[in-house]
C-alpha cells in the first residue's frame, strides 16, 4: 500500500469555482487499490504551498500527484498562462521532498512531454488517470523509478467505472461557501470531431455512459451529506443521441432530487416535451456548445448543426424561463467582416441569453485547427504551443473584431467582452453568498436564488 498525497494546483474561479472532480475520481480509484490518499486543494486552502508542504510533512506520502487543470485561460485579449504556476508547485515540492512527482489532468494530457521538461516533474499520466495512475504507483512501489516518462491511459474505462462515490468533505464545503456548485459526470467521451475542442483526445470519441440509477444516487448523497442545491454536470455534451439524458432527468423526477443544475447542451431540434421533462427535473440554466453564429463559421468550425438549430434551441428554453449562454469565437475558420456583422446581428435576435465573446481560436495539438493553422501556415511544424497561440481566419482582422463586437455590446450587461470583464462582478456575487454560474443574475433581479447559510 503507498501513501498518496494529491493536490489540484486550479487557482482560477473563472467563469465560477469548480470543484476538483478529476482528481476526487483518481482519489477514490486508488483507494479502491488499497493505496491510502490525501487530497489537497490549494485553491480551497488559500493558495497556501508552505501549508500543503506543512502537511506532507506529516503525512509522508511515498507519491505526489499534482492535477493541472488548464494549460492557459484561452482569452486572446488577456492573455494568461499557467505554466509558470505549475512549474513553481514542482520546484518547491522537489526541493523539500524526495518524493516522485507525477502531474496529469487535462493541461498534462495535451502537453505532457512539454510540461514535464517545463516543471522538472517525474511523469505525466496522459488520459484517464484512474488506472493508469495507479499502474504507474505500482511500479513505483517495487522499488525502482521506472523509466518510462509519459504514461498514457491507452485503455478507457467501462461504462459504470468512472465514478466518485464521495468527496473531500472540507474541499466541497469551500466550494458550496464560496458560490461554487458540486459537480457530477453522467458520461465520458465526445463523437463529435469540433474543430477546436480537445475532449474526444482526452476522452474518446464515443459515449461511455454510467447507469442513470447510479448517477442520481449520487446526487442524492452529495445533496444529503453538503446540501447542496446547485449542480453542474460536467459532460462535454449532456443530450445524446441515444436519449440516456433524458433517462437521467427522469431518473431525478423518480427519485424528487429537488435540486438546481446546470449542463452543457448541444444545440438540436428540442420537443417542447423534452425541453419541459428538464425542466421539471431541475434544469436551471443552459451554457450552449454553440460556438459560432452563423452557418458558414459553424461548418468553419465543424459543428455539425446550423444556426437555426442554435436558435431554435435556445428559444425553446427561453420560453420556459430558463436562462441560457452562449460562449462565442469569432474569427475561427471561414471567418469574414461580413460573418461577424451577421453573428453579431443572429445574436441579437435571442432571448433570455448571456453571450460571452472571444477573439480568436486557441491551437491545440491534435485538433482540425491546428491542421489548418499548418496547412495555411499560421504556425510551423514542430512549433511550441504550451504558451497560447490563437488562430484567426486570413479573412478578417483581429483588430476588426475587437472593435466590432464592443460596439455591438455596449451597454448590454448580458453581452460580455472580452471574458476577463466580467469576472468582478461574479465573484461579488459569489462573496454575498450566492452559488451557480452567476451569469444568468444577469438576465433578470428577479427570482434570485437564496444565499447559501452552510
Amino acid at each position: 500500500m503507498a501513501r498518496l498525497f494529491l493536490m489540484s494546483c486550479n487557482l482560477t474561479r473563472e467563469p465560477y469555482p469548480v470543484y476538483p472532480l478529476g482528481m476526487s475520481m483518481v482519489a477514490g480509484a486508488a483507494r479502491r487499490h488499497g493505496h491510502d490518499v490525501r487530497e489537497w486543494d490549494l485553491l480551497a486552502q488559500g493558495r497556501d504551498l508552505e501549508a500543503a508542504a506543512a502537511e506532507i510533512e506529516v503525512y509522508r506520502p511515498d507519491v505526489i500527484g499534482l492535477s493541472l487543470r488548464n494549460v492557459d485561460n484561452i482569452d486572446s485579449v488577456s492573455s494568461i498562462s499557467y505554466t509558470d504556476h505549475y512549474c513553481q508547485i514542482v520546484r518547491f515540492l522537489k526541493e523539500r521532498f524526495k518524493v516522485p512527482v507525477v502531474i496529469g489532468g487535462a493541461a498534462a494530457s495535451l502537453f505532457p512531454e512539454e510540461l514535464l521538461a517545463a516543471t522538472g516533474a517525474d511523469y505525466a499520466v496522459q488520459g484517464e488517470g484512474e488506472r493508469t495512475f495507479c499502474r504507474l504507483v505500482e511500479e513505483i512501489e517495487q522499488g525502482s523509478l521506472p523509466d518510462l516518462r509519459v504514461w498514457h491511459g491507452l485503455e478507457l474505462l467501462e461504462e459504470d467505472s468512472f465514478q466518485s462515490k464521495g468527496r473531500d468533505a472540507d474541499t466541497a464545503r469551500y466550494y458550496m461557501r464560496e458560490g461554487g456548485m458540486l459537480n457530477i459526470q453522467t458520461k465520458r467521451g465526445c463523437p463529435h470531431r469540433c474543430a477546436y475542442c480537445t475532449y474526444y483526445l482526452l476522452e474518446g470519441c464515443r459515449y461511455r455512459f454510467r447507469s442513470p440509477k447510479e448517477v442520481v444516487e449520487e446526487i442524492v448523497r452529495l445533496r444529503d451529506q453538503y446540501s447542496m442545491d446547485y449542480l453542474a454536470i460536467t459532460d462535454s455534451t449532456f443530450n445524446d443521441a441515444e436519449g440516456h439524458y433524458l433517462e437521467v432527468a427522469e431518473e431525478m423526477l423518480r427519485r424528487q432530487v429537488q435540486v438546481n443544475w446546470m449542463a452543457f447542451l448541444r444545440p438540436q431540434r428540442f420537443t417542447e416535451e423534452e425541453a419541459t421533462l428538464l425542466k421539471r427535473a431541475g434544469l436551471a440554466s443552459i451554457e450552449w456548445g454553440s460556438d459560432c453564429a452563423t452557418d458558414v463559421t459553424l461548418a468553419g468550425m465543424q459543428k455539425g448543426f446550423g444556426w437555426s438549430e442554435v436558435e431554435w434551441s435556445n428559444q425553446i428554453f427561453a420560453r420556459l424561463e430558463i436562462p441560457n449562454a452562449h460562449f462565442i469565437i469569432f474569427g475561427g475558420p471561414n471567418e469574414t467582416e461580413e460573418t461577424v456583422k451577421e453573428g453579431l446581428a443572429n445574436l441579437e435576435r435571442l432571448e433570455r441569453c448571456v453571450v460571452f465573446a472571444f477573439r480568436g481560436v486557441r491551437i491545440l495539438p491534435g485538433t482540425a485547427v491546428h491542421r489548418r493553422a499548418l496547412k495555411e501556415e499560421i504556425i510551423q511544424p514542430g512549433q511550441d504551443l504550451l504558451q497560447p497561440v490563437f488562430y484567426y481566419s486570413p479573412g478578417v482582422d483581429p483588430d476588426f473584431i475587437h472593435r466590432t463586437i464592443l460596439e455591438s455590446f455596449n451597454g448590454r450587461e448580458d453581452r460580455i467582452y472580452p471574458p476577463a470583464q466580467d469576472v468582478d462582478r461574479i465573484q461579488a456575487f459569489h462573496r454575498m453568498g450566492y452559488r451557480g454560474p452567476v451569469w444568468d443574475l444577469l438576465l433578470s433581479k428577479k427570482g434570485r436564488r437564496p444565499a447559501f447559510k452552510g
